[in-house]
């Protein structure tokens, strides 16, 4: 069951993109849909074990670019690999509001905040290239309590350049920063925004 507050959502309100380019300039903002009863209890990845995430380029002394793959199992065989594995714990670290693997969006059976708005996803793509630019895509879904439906579904996705991709708690970084502007090309959808105006009724 989920018992996540809305301190995920404000929280990120707090990790702005200071070192990082980002893309969307979003119509609403993450202090408007708080208030507008809008709560994110998290992601879930879903991406195939071992999949390419792409490769950065050599930088310093390094001679040849680094490559990164998926990783949703551990195996012994991978642990002496060349290749840098991110996993959920990494873009945890990042601090993406990723949920522990194998948990499935449930928006009725847990436990949440007494909000209007519960707001999920899942992460179907990830994309590393240059130095530490990062792509992400997200499908949302996002549940209205009061009419017990389902009031929106859709996809977003963000990028970011910074200097790190933050999988040992560094901030600001590539990843936080791209999820930054994921959720920012979201709420610049009118179909997003109709959903949570005010005197919205999906029922």
């Amino acid at each position: 069951m989920f018992h996540k507050s809305r301190i995920l959502l404000a929280g990120l309100v707090c990790c702005a993109c200071s070192s990082a380019t980002t893309g969307a300039s979003p119509s609403l903002s993450i202090t408007d849909a708080l208030d507008r009863g809008v709560d994110m209890f998290g992601i879930v990845a879903d991406l195939p074990h071992n999949q390419y995430l792409g490769e950065s380029q050599a930088v310093g002394t390094t001679r040849f670019p680094t490559v990164y793959r998926w990783q949703a199992q551990h195996t012994l065989l991978e642990r002496g690999g060349t290749d840098v594995l991110i996993s959920v714990e990494g873009l945890q670290l990042a601090g993406l509001p990723v949920l522990n693997e194998g948990t499935e969006l449930d928006f009725v059976g847990g436990l949440y905040e007494d909000v209007r708005y519960r707001l999920a996803g899942t992460l179907n793509r990830i994309s590393i290239s240059g130095a530490y630019d990062v792509r992400l895509t997200v499908d949302w879904q996002m549940y209205d309590v009061e009419s017990g439906s389902m009031v929106f579904t859709g996809a977003s996705s963000g990028f970011a350049r910074g200097q790190t991709l933050g999988l040992t708690r560094i901030r600001p970084n590539a990843f936080l920063d791209a999820f930054q502007d994921c959720l920012g090309e979201l709420f610049a959808q009118p179909d997003f925004a109709a959903a949570i105006a005010p005197g919205a009724d999906a029922s």
